[in-house]
């Protein structure tokens, strides 16, 4: 048996036979989206456990909203958080500072007690999502997510 719950805008996951699966209904609109879309694919044929309940949209998605307006044209963040978020409104203004001010190479923080990495990458600036967020399971590895969307964007 599968339900299917809608998160956002086209985006979900289903429950099959116990195991979460990433639903993505709605068409991206732009570049950026349809890059975002490519990665989080790698990520899931990579075997990672990404989240994609609310309180994870929602962090991930402010924090796009609030970050991407400072990020230079050439440079993109990746950032990854560990779940469960239990403090997302104090989670999401420290990481707001701490992405504002992202430093060169990778950073490793623990924030609210989720662990948080992130890096700052040199992109082609035509369309490039300025900040990509993920939220997963404490088991997957975060190191190999930021090299999957770091290797996806420097294939563009």
């Amino acid at each position: 048996m599968s339900d299917t719950i809608r998160v956002g805008s086209g985006r979900g996951h289903r429950i099959v036979d116990g195991e979460l699966e990433l639903v993505m209904k709605a068409e991206p609109v732009s570049k950026a989206e349809t890059i975002e879309r490519e990665i989080a694919e790698r990520i899931a044929a990579a075997g990672l456990r990404l989240r994609f309940d609310k309180v994870a949209l929602r962090l991930v998605n402010g924090l796009k909203a609030s970050v991407a307006q400072i990020v230079p044209e050439d440079r993109s963040i990746i950032f990854t958080v560990t779940a469960p978020i239990r403090h997302p409104a104090k989670t999401s203004a420290a990481l707001q500072d701490l992405l504002s001010d992202l430093p060169a190479g990778e950073l490793r923080r623990i924030i609210h007690g989720n662990k948080v990495r992130a890096r700052q990458v040199t992109t082609d600036s035509n369309g490039m999502p300025k900040v990509i967020g993920f939220v997963h399971n404490p088991e997957s590895d975060a190191g190999l997510i930021l090299d999957l969307a770091e290797r996806s964007l420097s294939e563009r």
